[in-house]
């Protein structure tokens, strides 16, 4: 939080300005579970993995993120998460300027 003379003020989250984006993501995994005895506990050393996300949401437990458009909202807690990183204010500007384009396109036919 930072603070003026006239007292405390909110700074906007990073994240704030990443959501609706692809961010990378950084996250303790541990093993999958076997599709064929998802009930059977499955043990092994957990591993830090990197993928790049939608991200749709966050709050004070963690994250929701999709790999995918259409796949289900995926919720990541904060105590998986090692690292997020977003696009540049730069990176997000050309994005959304080609996403009008596209959306203007779509509108003329």
């Amino acid at each position: 939080m930072q603070t003026t003379s006239d007292g405390p003020s909110a700074k906007t989250p990073i994240l704030s300005e990443w959501l609706n984006y692809w961010v990378f993501v950084s996250y303790m995994a541990g093993p999958n579970l076997d599709a064929d005895k998802p009930a059977k506990p499955v043990r092994d050393k957990p591993e830090a993995v990197t993928a790049s996300f939608l991200l749709e949401d966050y709050g004070n437990l963690g994250i929701e993120v999709k790999r995918n458009p259409g796949d289900p909202t995926i919720f990541m807690s904060w105590g998986a998460v090692l690292y997020v990183q977003g696009p540049p204010a730069e990176v997000r500007k050309q994005i959304d300027l080609e996403n009008a384009k596209q959306a203007k396109g779509d509108g003329v036919r």
